[in-house]
């Protein structure tokens, strides 16, 4: 960890001032998709439900998380309803089909087969409205038979959060040490940022969350992981397409800054600041 970089890139986002941070979360791929499937069914608990399990199959796609909502969404639709559990079971079998899902697909099939085994879709409808967040991410872990902290466990919780928040105006509460999902993206940006740059899974987790206290301190406010993982992927992905040219990536960077909401000065700050050892 480079506590200079850490600060500095602390700074950056702060800088973004709250409802800055909170905009990248309305510009992620499953936003829309969670915004078409509550505009065309009525059933919360029946959308989240569908959408954390639909997550626990995002690694591994053949194409871009992008492609990987727009499919879920295309498919819920065509299905017509969503007033069941076996909608939801229904939905996911022919979203298991399609040419995103196609890598490891029987090992994806495997984990949706245990999900539903173990009886978390009956438990969550019956509880997603009193259960904790972290209530749902344990029963979820449990019925994956894997850790809390593992990258789909996470994202699926970050969807169910962003979720809410597209129902309600407002975020879940989940605990301060929920790990930012480490993935291609986040140890990418690691690099680029030089807040650790070559780092085990375990040393990036804690600098990221180094950088959360930072942006919180900053704010005097309480910023998830869950929404600093969505300013560093999608920063990721641009600096992925314009890698080694930090100039590129800097101003595609400002540009996608800009559209998501932020203003050209801490749009300015946060491109540099993320690519600075680029």
């Amino acid at each position: 960890m480079q506590e200079d970089r850490v600060e500095a890139v602390a700074d950056a986002i702060a800088g973004l001032g709250y409802d800055g941070i909170v905009a990248f979360d309305r510009t992620e791929p499953e936003y829309a998709t969670i915004e078409s499937l509550y505009d065309a069914y009525e059933n919360e608990a029946l959308v989240k439900l569908l959408v954390v399990c639909a997550t626990t199959q995002d690694y591994q796609l053949n194409g871009d998380a992008q492609q990987f909502w727009r499919k879920l969404d295309e498919v819920a639709l065509d299905h017509g309803t969503l007033d069941t559990q076996q909608d939801v079971r229904d939905i996911l079998g022919t979203f298991m089909e399609a040419d995103v899902n196609a890598r490891l697909n029987d090992q994806k099939r495997d984990r949706l087969v245990r999900i539903l085994e173990a009886g978390f879709d009956d438990w969550f409808v019956e509880n997603y409205r009193i259960a904790t967040p972290l209530k749902v991410w344990e029963r979820l872990a449990g019925a994956l038979d894997t850790g809390m902290n593992k990258k789909t466990v996470v994202l699926a919780m970050k969807i169910y959060d962003i979720a809410h928040l597209i129902r309600h105006g407002e975020y879940l509460e989940f605990p301060w040490e929920i790990p930012i999902p480490c993935d291609l993206q986040v140890e990418r940006v690691s690099r680029t940022s030089g807040v650790n740059e070559g780092g085990t899974t375990t040393e990036i987790l804690e600098t990221w969350a180094a950088v959360m206290e930072g942006v919180s301190e900053r704010l005097d406010q309480h910023i998830s992981l869950l929404r600093i993982d969505s300013i560093v992927w999608q920063a990721g992905q641009i600096i992925g397409e314009h890698e080694p040219d930090a100039n590129v990536a800097r101003d595609a960077l400002t540009d996608h800054f800009q559209t998501v909401g932020i203003d050209q000065e801490p749009a300015n700050e946060l491109a540099s600041e993320l690519t600075a050892r680029m």
